[in-house]
């Protein structure tokens, strides 16, 4: 079809315009002479063009993808995941969950691996019902070791990824683990072996025979006449410790009041294995909370959200470590001021426990008004000063070898008393001297005797740690009958190996130190020691004395108006929480002579 009008040429030689158009049907016309009204058609080669970037970019998304699971089937397949420490047990029920790994349930406490009836895994503690409560402090620290590897292996299912869970840092001190089961919550599943029952503690007798004999609950209640419910959630603090010095679980003790108390738990003291004895023989009867302890089943020492948890030295990196001080350290403040919510938790924990047996206490009382009759007025300043020597040197560096000089303790002290004026008249610089008095507390005997120390007083006369000149005067050492072989006296402070040697015959070999050198694996070794047997009644008694010198020092400085010690010592850190955040480091009371450090709670 084409359409066609007459030339001009034509039209202007021939005839008028036509007002018509001709429209001439002729398919025999090119049709090119006219321009197209369509789009041109889409060829071969402009498609291939226009798919070219997608095409490649999906076949790049193909490879990746194929290599990465090449990749991962080798991976699994050269280095397979194991579950570390898990057991194989089913039950039976509607909840019903399966411990996936052996064919028989531990026999030694552990984490382990379950499973319910949809595959889905989960992790809790098994504790045995017939094993000795408190555990050892090494097989505390491997529960804990071994539960951070389960909860990431149970964690790593859910991604469907085994084995790629690592998680970067460590959770907020807070973290709650979805995929914890709690012990009691366990039982109530049936997770552990039906043997096991409703078997949750063991007597505190034991048959002729040695048998521990097991209770159920009901029996226990009639047994105990105690009729108060078990406690919803508890902390329980065991004293057990490598360390032969009172002062780290003193801090501990203190700390762990004061957290279970922010946590909402009850609290509860264990000193089956201490190496001081009793608590009782110290200390006045703690708080005693409104409900009863929980199964010894049912206490574990991780994760930290568990509903009964047991805290001691050996657990102090899970409990108070990095996620600890991330959580109770004032981010908005500077140094030392970003510590108060920690020592605020280890005040609770003194006001309500560091209560003395009723001797010592009334002795302490006494004590402390004689001191303050040695100032007149109501400026009369006490400065308590605790030196440290023995074991612990200092932190800083040019006296780590050796111990912080005494003059450096007397004239920190001196800054605290009084300023005497140079115009004063000599009675008037009597009037003032007799306002302050120095207060000395020391693990050295010969501290007392120093020329810098003239002008200070002992903190208590009690109980005294003694040289081995005074202690072979006293006991006539050159002849007559010895209890002993030799005396071991304290020159230079408090030493470990002698205090575990306390009242052991030094032929016997056992006096040597039977712990670790290194801090960390002390904290989980202890010397396998049975109380009853092994340790004379004798040695029983010095360890008393020992510590409780050691309290009634700390007791009569911690009442002192300003303190002055070294805080490479624990000690010297307790003296702090005594005196209180305010009174001793917002207003300066405290003083630390052992380098640029500030009051820090627990070290480890």
């Amino acid at each position: 079809m084409s359409i066609r009008r007459s030339s001009a040429s034509n039209s202007s030689q021939s005839s008028p315009v036509s007002p018509i158009t001709t429209v001439d049907f002729d398919d025999k016309h090119d049709h090119h002479d006219l321009p197209s009204l369509l789009p041109p058609p889409i060829t071969n080669h402009v498609r291939k063009l226009s798919l070219h970037p997608c095409r490649r970019l999906l076949q790049v998304i193909l490879w990746i993808g194929g290599i990465s699971a090449t990749c991962f089937v080798l991976i699994n397949l050269l280095f397979p995941k194991q579950v570390p420490g898990a057991l194989r047990y089913s039950t039976h029920g509607e909840n019903a969950y399966h411990i996936t790994g052996s064919d028989t349930p531990p026999s030694h406490p552990s984490p382990i691996v379950v499973t319910d009836e949809r595959g889905r895994a989960k992790w809790t503690v098994s504790i045995p019902p017939n094993h000795d409560f408190p555990l050892r402090p090494k097989e505390y620290a491997d529960i804990c070791t071994k539960s951070q590897e389960v909860a990431q292996y149970v964690a790593g299912t859910k991604r469907h990824v085994i084995g790629a869970y690592r998680p970067v840092g460590h959770f907020a001190y807070g973290h709650v683990d979805p995929n914890y089961i709690d012990v009691p919550e366990a039982e109530e599943h049936g997770i552990f072996e039906a043997s096991r029952g409703r078997l949750e503690m063991r007597t505190v007798n034991t048959s002729a025979e040695g048998r521990v004999d097991l209770m159920s609950e009901a029996e226990i209640n009639h047994h105990t006449q105690d009729t108060r419910k078990v406690c919803k959630r508890s902390l329980t603090f065991a004293l057990e410790t490598a360390d032969a010095g009172m002062g780290s679980t003193l801090m501990g003790l203190w700390m762990a009041y004061g957290l279970a108390q922010k946590e909402g738990r009850a609290f509860f003291i264990d000193d089956t294995r201490w190496p001081y004895g009793k608590y009782s023989i110290y200390f006045a009867a703690p708080p005693k909370p409104s409900c009863r302890p929980p199964p010894k089943t049912q206490i574990v020492p991780c994760p930290h959200h568990a509903r009964h948890l047991l805290v001691s030295a050996a657990t102090i990196p899970w409990t108070f470590g990095h996620a600890f001080n991330e959580a109770y350290e004032d981010p908005r403040k500077m140094e030392v001021m970003r510590q108060w919510k920690i020592m605020g938790l280890a005040r609770q924990g003194y006001e309500a426990l560091f209560r003395l047996n009723d001797e010592d206490a009334a002795y302490v009382n006494k004590r402390i008004e004689e001191l303050r009759a040695r100032v007149d007025g109501k400026d009369g300043v006490l400065v308590g000063m605790h030196v440290r020597h023995g074991d612990r040197h200092p932190r800083e560096f040019q006296y780590q070898k050796s111990y912080i000089p005494l003059d450096r303790y007397v004239s920190a002290a001196r800054e605290y008393l009084p300023q005497v004026a140079p115009s004063n008249s000599s009675l008037e610089r009597v009037a003032k001297m007799a306002t302050g008095q120095l207060v000395l507390a020391s693990d050295d005997p010969d501290v007392y005797a120093d020329s810098e120390m003239r002008t200070a007083i002992r903190a208590q006369d009690r109980i005294m740690l003694a040289s081995k000149a005074t202690l072979d005067a006293v006991s006539g050492n050159k002849g007559g009958k010895k209890f002993v072989d030799e005396n071991i006296g304290w020159e230079g402070g408090f030493f470990k190996d002698i205090f575990w040697g306390l009242g052991l015959p030094a032929s016997s070999g056992a006096s040597k130190s039977r712990l670790p050198r290194s801090s960390k694996a002390a904290r989980s070794e202890v010397p396998v020691v049975n109380h009853e047997t092994q340790i004379p009644e004798q040695a029983w008694r010095l360890r008393e004395l020992v510590g409780r010198a050691y309290l009634l020092d700390l007791a009569v400085l911690g009442r002192s108006d300003k303190i002055v010690c070294g805080v490479s010592a624990v000690g010297c850190r307790l003296l702090a929480v005594m005196l209180g955040w305010e009174k001793g480091i917002v207003k300066g009371g405290w003083k630390n002579v052992d380098g640029q450090w500030d009051w820090k709670g627990i070290v480890w």
